[in-house]
């Protein structure tokens, strides 16, 4: 006889499942009822697969990011100047946070809270996926330093953190209602800082 038996749904598409009730919800008040419910499985299957409910947000998270990367982040690897990726990848960050036929508005890590009740595995999650932004477009700032796209005086840690707090910003006020067309206004006015924007105005 059989040790065990296979498993019988979609690891992948139950953590999808998982990540929008997460993301609706919150960590607290994303009940084991309305994860199992949402990700078709009953809890033994859920912590089989996963560990618990704490690791499931982790994966979550990290599947979020996952999804920022090949969306948004992608942007800026195509090997066009700094400048025009970034551009590119606001057009697609106000698209994406707007867009609530997939899943809620706004940015999940942003709208994230984090309090002193969590367990330390999801507040190291949501805490790296905002420090992750800081490294992605830090490192794209250093290199348009170092092939003069940006002045030898650009204050890049400064600006690194203007265009991090403008994503979040972009998250929040999609939340809130924003239009795209009020998001993208937001983002234009965020690119008219950049140096070569200006020297050109």
């Amino acid at each position: 006889m059989p040790r065990g038996r296979p498993r019988q749904f979609d690891r992948d598409k139950a953590l999808q499942d998982a990540m929008l009730v997460f993301w609706r919800n919150g960590y607290h008040a994303a009940s084991m009822p309305d994860l199992c419910g949402a990700m078709g499985i009953d809890v033994k299957s859920l912590y089989a697969a996963f560990g618990n409910k704490e690791k499931l947000f982790e994966e979550a998270v990290g599947l979020y990011m996952k999804a920022t990367q090949n969306a948004l982040w992608a942007h800026l690897a195509k090997g066009d100047p700094v400048c025009v990726g970034l551009k590119n990848m606001f057009a697609s960050l106000t698209e994406i946070m707007t867009d609530s036929a997939n899943h809620p508005v706004g940015c999940w890590t942003t709208l994230a809270l984090v309090d002193e009740d969590m367990p330390s595995l999801v507040v190291r999650a949501i805490r790296k996926a905002r420090s992750d932004w800081l490294d992605v477009i830090g490192a794209c700032l250093d290199a348009a330093k170092e092939t003069g796209e940006l002045p030898a005086s650009a204050d890049v840690r400064s600006l690194t953190r203007f265009y991090v707090a403008t994503v979040q910003g972009i998250g929040i006020q999609a939340h809130d209602g924003a239009t795209k067309a009020e998001l993208d206004g937001l983002a234009a006015t965020a690119m008219s800082v950049w140096p070569d924007e200006m020297a050109a105005a």
